[in-house]
């Protein structure tokens, strides 16, 4: 799995699993940014990456997350000897679905 796409995936999992996290204010920012992005999933990380690089405890739990997903990755493919292949993802839409868990 490319970078770009390990950076989306810890976020998504972030906005599901740590929703105390994100303020009111942090989701309708989220909602703003993610409406204007394309589907081109190096821009959808970019832009995720400078905003939460902007909010120091979502960096730091991203941080977490990413390590252990890049982590778990590395074991997987010394385990199998073959690289994580995934389908095309909507990380757009998986994000927007995401940010709308995280308001409940």
């Amino acid at each position: 799995m490319k970078f770009h796409e390990q950076n989306i995936e810890a976020f998504i999992q972030l906005l599901k699993s740590q929703r105390s996290l994100f303020s009111a204010q942090d989701r309708a920012s989220l909602d703003k940014l993610i409406a204007k992005l394309p589907d081109d999933e190096e821009k959808i990380s970019e832009a995720i990456a400078s905003w939460y690089e902007q909010r120091p405890k979502i960096l730091d739990a991203q941080l977490d997350i990413l390590n252990t997903l890049l982590t778990n990755e590395l074991h997987a493919s010394r385990t199998i000897g073959t690289p994580n292949t995934d389908d095309d993802k909507d990380y757009r839409k998986n994000l927007i679905d995401a940010i709308g868990l995280s308001t409940g």
